[in-house]
């Protein structure tokens, strides 16, 4: 593999600061707007994004820190925090499972499965790229995949933090399924205010009438 030059490292590291501001800015706003509208999600959509944040602020920052630290201290240290972020970010991403499922029991979202998924195998394919390719002892080459890996799916949850939201919204918006009792009630109410039904009745009543008479 080629030699990976310290600007391309620094690079990395400014995409990661940036994105993580912006995420940071955008989480605090939303945050700050309160869950007082999700009446019927709060329970398990609250838990649920702030593992999701935790998450993705690991992503983000097992690209922004690595990449320092391989440009300003020796590899051996910047194995060391590789590791210990990408464990920290399995033991997130497994503690992150019953709330996953929480949401899907409630509002049936698919996008969030689907990050939970796609991030299970990139954690994956993270911890097995740099072994693979440099054993126990990778060099600064041999981590970059996975930083980039890392940069990847930090934006990718991102933009399924983001796009759930709009998925919350419209659950929150649409209308429970009345029970059985509760719609008779409503047909039986709007059958007693339709004019055209007291008209049918009078009818009918008339031609009862006539009958009478005839006979």
């Amino acid at each position: 593999m080629d030699p990976v030059p310290d600007s391309f490292l620094l690079t990395l590291a400014s995409i990661s600061a940036s994105l993580i501001g912006l995420f940071l800015v955008g989480m605090m706003f939303y945050i700050s707007s309160g869950y007082e509208t999700y009446g019927r999600t709060r329970a398990v959509v609250e838990p649920y994004f702030r593992a999701a944040t935790a998450i993705t602020l690991l992503a983000y920052a097992i690209p922004l820190t690595v990449s320092l630290t391989l440009v300003v201290l020796p590899v051996v240290w910047s194995r060391i925090l590789f590791l210990v972020l990408v464990l920290a970010l399995v033991i997130e991403n497994v503690a992150t499972v019953g709330t996953m499922r929480a949401v899907m029991r409630v509002a049936n979202l698919r996008l969030v499965a689907m990050i939970e998924i796609v991030g299970s195998v990139v954690v994956v394919t993270m911890v097995a790229l740099p072994v693979g390719l440099g054993g126990l002892s990778p060099s600064r080459e041999d981590l970059v995949p996975s930083l980039l890996l890392g940069v990847g799916i930090a934006f990718f949850g991102t933009v399924v933090l983001v796009l759930t939201l709009f998925d919350i919204a419209r659950f929150e918006r649409s209308e429970l399924p009345a029970p059985a009792i509760t719609r008779a009630i409503g047909k039986l109410r709007a059958t007693a205010s339709d004019p055209q039904s007291d008209d049918d009745l009078l009818t009918g009543d008339a031609a009862v009438s006539r009958l009478n008479r005839d006979g």
